[in-house]
């Protein structure tokens, strides 16, 4: 009896010893499997500022909104009326050289001129309709003539001349050169005033804007008045704005 007892007191104390040394591995094993701790990252330290670059450019195209408004008291006639001055100005425009396919009809609309009275139904007095195109005029040189001859054949109507050019894309990369070299410029100051070294660039954006100059916007002539005069092209303002940020050197 003894010494199955002494036999029981072993093979307990064996499993003891066995399930202790399984925990330690397991544990050791958490240890091993844990991630190492995280660094703190370093707070990072840079200047962002913003550039703009400018270039004149001499426009080499426009863009002229022409056309005829008439009133009369019938839809036929306002109609009627419309066309017919239209026809005389696009022949008269095709004729300065430009092409068909550079005339687009921009808008066409019918307005009833109504009157309203208190306790009366409303009653319709006439109708404007409007023809409105626009015009792009490759010659520059030929922009005055086309406007002459299109109001002198009867147009009442001018939107306004857009002035632009054709290829802007070597006047953009003159304005984005200048635009990070004003921005670059900007961030060498503010690091000089704060005592600090300019370091590299982190990142750059920036947008490019065409600014054309109308003229003149939304006029209505009389059928009898004079050609609109001479015409200056002036000059198309490409304009490019550029955000940068750089680092700050130690």
């Amino acid at each position: 009896m003894l010494n199955r007892i002494l036999q029981i007191s072993g093979v307990m104390g064996l499993s003891v010893v066995l399930l202790i040394t399984v925990v330690g591995l397991a544990s050791r094993t958490d240890v091993a499997n844990a991630a190492p701790p995280r660094a703190e990252e370093p707070v990072k330290r840079e200047i962002t500022v913003s550039g703009t670059g400018r270039v004149s450019a001499t426009p080499d195209e426009a863009v002229i909104t022409i056309g005829a408004q008439i009133t009369a008291p019938t839809l036929g006639e306002a109609t009627g009326q419309t066309n017919a001055i239209m026809t005389k100005v696009l022949e008269g425009i095709k004729q300065q050289g430009v092409d068909a396919k550079e005339i687009q009809t921009s808008g066409y609309n019918v307005n009833p001129i109504t009157s309203y009275k208190e306790g009366e139904p409303s009653k319709i007095l006439g109708y404007q309709v409007s023809n409105i195109v626009t015009v792009k005029v490759k010659k520059i040189e030929n922009v005055g003539k086309v406007l002459d001859a299109g109001m002198g054949a009867g147009a009442n109507f001018l939107g306004g001349v857009f002035f632009g050019v054709a290829d802007p894309s070597k006047f953009e990369t003159d304005a984005r050169i200048a635009a990070v070299k004003d921005a670059t410029q900007i961030a060498q100051t503010l690091a000089t005033a704060a005592g600090v070294k300019l370091g590299k660039v982190i990142s750059i954006t920036e947008g490019v804007i065409n600014t054309p100059q109308p003229f003149p916007p939304g006029r209505v002539f009389a059928a009898d008045s004079a050609s609109p005069g001479p015409v200056e092209t002036g000059s198309t303002e490409i304009t490019t704005n550029v955000v940068m940020r750089f680092e700050i050197g130690e």
